[in-house]
């Protein structure tokens, strides 16, 4: 049975490292992808809570008059 050298294991290590660091990149391009999408829920979240109070303002005037 062969031995391994340190050389070898070097090898291995940086391998495994540059593995690591591609699914790394792709997983930022994936988390990036979803920004977007994310903004647009917080801004319809903002919208919808904003029309909300509005519609209830409205309503508190109407009942003052």
């Amino acid at each position: 049975m062969p031995e391994r050298t340190a050389e070898d294991i070097r090898r291995e290590i940086a391998a495994e490292r540059q593995s690591l660091a591609d699914d790394l990149d792709v997983l930022h391009a994936e988390a990036r992808s979803l920004v977007p999408v994310a903004v647009a829920g917080v801004v319809g979240v903002v919208l919808l809570s904003q029309s909300k109070r509005l519609v209830s303002g409205a309503r508190f005037l109407w009942r003052l008059l």
